[in-house]
């Protein structure tokens, strides 16, 4: 008996202290404004929380305030294609979010995939998204390729923007087993922050040398462990 309320004290203490790390990266409360930074801002659980536009928290990568976790977008009817097979399937995608200042001091949002579930009958469970994590990528950037964890590469931030756009990558497909892309990337992905936050595909995937490898992607993910996510 000594053994389990120890074990469950432990427990505990270790979910206490995860919540509170995360709590740490954010500020409760709404974004404060008058600021030239990006404020990026959440609420869970009818709780506001934000890491605002003075600059803090630049460059680090910020999941779920009460916990950590990815932020969660699901899109129940996403049609995925490649080579004469084509599926209408739920599409889960976690991930985290920045904000960061690139090389030349200009502020930049940047956004992180860290996995994914694809259900909806026995084809859609076939299919297996790999190569994480993924990045978004400037689509203004001369070279698509690579994807990776450079604030120089991410979207450039705009205080009066209503959605951003970019490239994702790089990503592997199977499906059945057999392999059908590999360090792919998708283009023009928009991100629609705010209540009900939305990322929208309409997509060929490309190789770097922008050739398509023969798989496309249709479909919107809408937030679902959250009811907010908005930049300002």
């Amino acid at each position: 008996m000594k053994t389990k309320l120890l074990l469950s004290a432990v427990l505990g203490v270790a979910a206490w202290s995860l919540s509170s790390m995360a709590a740490a990266d954010w500020d409760t409360g709404p974004c404060p404004g008058g600021s030239s930074a990006p404020c990026i801002e959440a609420v869970v659980n009818g709780t506001t929380y934000h890491f605002n536009g003075t600059g803090d928290h630049a460059g680090e990568w910020h999941g779920l305030p009460t916990t950590g976790a990815d932020f969660e977008f699901v899109g129940d009817s996403v049609e995925l294609g490649c080579s004469g097979i084509n599926l209408d399937c739920t599409l889960t995608l976690g991930g985290k979010v920045q904000k960061c200042q690139d090389s030349n001091g200009d502020w930049r949002i940047g956004v992180q995939v860290n996995s994914s579930n694809v259900s909806g009958g026995f084809l859609c469970s076939t299919v297996v998204l790999g190569g994480f994590p993924w990045y978004s990528r400037d689509a203004s950037l001369a070279n698509h390729c690579p994807f990776e964890d450079d604030c120089d590469s991410f979207i450039p931030y705009d205080p009066s923007a209503t959605t951003y756009s970019g490239n994702f990558g790089a990503i592997d497909i199977s499906v059945l087993g057999s392999s059908r892309v590999s360090g792919g990337h998708v283009h023009g992905v928009t991100f629609t922050p705010g209540t009900g936050a939305t990322f929208s595909f309409a997509s060929q995937f490309y190789d770097c040398d922008d050739d398509e490898q023969g798989c496309e992607v249709t479909g919107d993910l809408v937030l679902d462990n959250a009811t907010s996510l908005d930049i300002q």
